[in-house]
């Protein structure tokens, strides 16, 4: 994997994105998503325009990074490694990936997500990650496919301020089926971006 020190949010890891196939986008691609169709993340490629994110969309997103930043050290303590938010690339293709937490060796990543409904009807103890919902399966096979780790921490918190409320987690594992998937349909839809 090719790191790049590029901050999330900046212009420049937006001019990265819009350059590469990324890992948050491949569920859309896919027709996985539950926000993006893939009609609307073709236009969005296609044209370069990204739509204005809506200020109660926005606080959703903010929370979901201060969730994260909180979670992180959990994440460490169940890897028991350090973990550091990282882009990388793949060293052959367009292929991205954003980790919220890669371990130094890069065989473990870390993928966190607010706990909500849907989240705690697929955690239920003793899960797997086969046992997630599709759309956080794709973006975590794409990540384990840029980065080649061996397994990825996903895991959805819920917080009052800074305290813990409610944490759940489970393993994924790669699944070489779902990523032949992934890249068939990242080469469908450069198709029909030509």
């Amino acid at each position: 994997m090719k790191t790049l020190t590029l901050i999330q949010g900046t212009p420049e890891w937006h001019a990265h994105r819009a350059a590469h196939f990324n890992a948050s986008d491949a569920p859309a691609m896919m027709g996985e998503s539950p926000y993006q169709t893939r009609d609307k993340l073709l236009h969005r490629l296609h044209t370069g325009i990204t739509p204005d994110i809506p200020p109660a969309l926005q606080r959703v997103y903010a929370e979901g990074h201060r969730a994260e930043r909180l979670a992180r050290p959990l994440a460490q303590q169940i890897i028991g490694e350090d973990l550091y938010p990282v882009t990388g690339s793949a060293d052959e293709g367009k292929y991205s990936a954003s980790f919220d937490g890669l371990t130094m060796a890069e065989d473990a990543a870390f993928e966190h997500k607010l706990l909500a409904s849907r989240l705690r009807e697929a955690m239920f103890d003793g899960c797997t990650g086969a046992d997630l919902p599709l759309d956080y399966q794709i973006q975590m096979e794409q990540q384990c496919m840029v980065s080649g780790c061996e397994r990825v921490l996903f895991m959805a918190s819920e917080w009052d301020g800074n305290v813990l409320v409610e944490e759940r987690h489970c393993w994924y594992t790669p699944n070489l089926q779902l990523r032949a998937d992934i890249i068939a349909g990242w080469a469908q839809l450069e198709k029909d971006l030509a």
